[in-house]
């Protein structure tokens, strides 16, 4: 059976998308959630079937609909108790056509603005996201990485920006879906980073629009043009100390330094704060991890939701449920008329 090919694997959840690389492309996914399989729990999916003529994000499922173990069976876009649920989606790294434009009804005024929009899509937290033609013309074309998402209501800006935007986002502006998470943004994207702030401090922390992906002992470098303020730290090679996803330090005195500005939309046109890798610390004993080349996959999302309700029938699950997956790619067959 010339073609064919079967991959498997088991995890066990952490209430966020699981997203799986593959060995080669795939032709259909099946996943089963052991947890749900093994409780009585009304409502409880318990197994998906995705084959490559569906839709992304949809999925055949099989769910408990008593409080006992027996199943019935709907799709994700359907969905059962009056709720739609997350599917599968294969997904290409290489892949760089952003997501379509979704409408942005309203915007906050905040260091972390937070947007109104009828459609969240798969927009999960740590998702990427580029904000576009909004009246927070500032932050138009940039990158973002999101936390706190309301399924189809609004969704927030995870890392804190040095000031706030200035003005409330207009009804005109649209969101787009960049990457699923930080580790897939960097499959296909350098691994340079928009910053969001410095604190004038020592040492200086650094914040990034999306989380940054380094690692303590990576060597960067700060370029801070005029218009973000703190322009003592343009140019200056440093090493980072990681702190979290979207923050590290770097061992700089900047408690004397011009306080750092993001940009206003009165500053239009203007160049961002930019960190970009460069090298590593020797002394560290750490690597780059691809923070110069892209490293693209294959590979296939288990969506889920921060929702309850729609995290117990999705594939990815809820945090602490275990779950087996089998993809294979098939040779193909004519099939002939009668």
């Amino acid at each position: 059976m010339d073609g064919t090919r079967i991959q498997q694997g088991e995890f066990t959840s952490t209430g966020i998308d699981m997203i799986i690389p593959l060995r080669c492309d795939v032709d259909w996914v099946e996943v089963r959630n052991l947890t749900n399989i093994a409780a009585s729990t009304q409502w409880a999916a318990t197994e998906w079937y995705w084959q490559r003529e569906m839709t992304a994000d949809d999925a055949v499922l099989k769910f408990h609909s008593t409080a006992s173990q027996i199943d019935s069976s709907s799709t994700s876009a359907i969905g059962f108790n009056g709720v739609t649920y997350r599917g599968i989606s294969l997904i290409d790294s290489s892949d760089k056509t952003p997501g379509a434009a979704v409408a942005i009804t309203a915007g906050t005024n905040a260091t972390q603005p937070v947007y109104s929009t009828a459609a969240t899509g798969r927009l999960v937290a740590g998702s990427i996201v580029r904000i576009q033609n909004t009246d927070q013309s500032n932050l138009g074309g940039l990158d973002f990485t999101v936390d706190a998402v309301t399924v189809d209501t609004e969704f927030r800006l995870a890392n804190t920006l040095a000031t706030a935007p200035g003005i409330v986002a207009g009804a005109a502006g649209t969101w787009r879906l960049i990457a699923p998470s930080a580790a897939v943004y960097d499959m296909f994207k350098p691994r340079n980073r928009v910053i969001a702030n410095i604190t004038a401090a020592s040492p200086a922390v650094v914040t990034t629009l999306v989380d940054h992906q380094y690692t303590t002992g990576q060597k960067v470098r700060m370029s801070v043009p005029t218009g973000c303020g703190m322009v003592e730290m343009n140019e200056q090679l440093v090493t980072v100390t990681y702190l979290t996803a979207s923050t590290f330090s770097v061992a700089i005195d900047a408690s004397a330094f011009t306080a750092f500005a993001f940009p206003l939309p009165a500053a239009i046109p203007f160049s961002p704060a930019l960190v970009t890798p460069v090298g590593i610390d020797t002394a560290s004993n750490t690597s780059l991890e691809t923070a110069f080349e892209n490293a693209g996959f294959i590979g296939m999302i288990l969506g889920t939701s921060g929702t309850a309700a729609i995290a117990l029938g999705s594939p990815g699950g809820t945090t602490g449920d275990v779950i087996k997956w089998r993809a294979g790619k098939s040779f193909a067959t004519d099939v002939p008329t009668l």
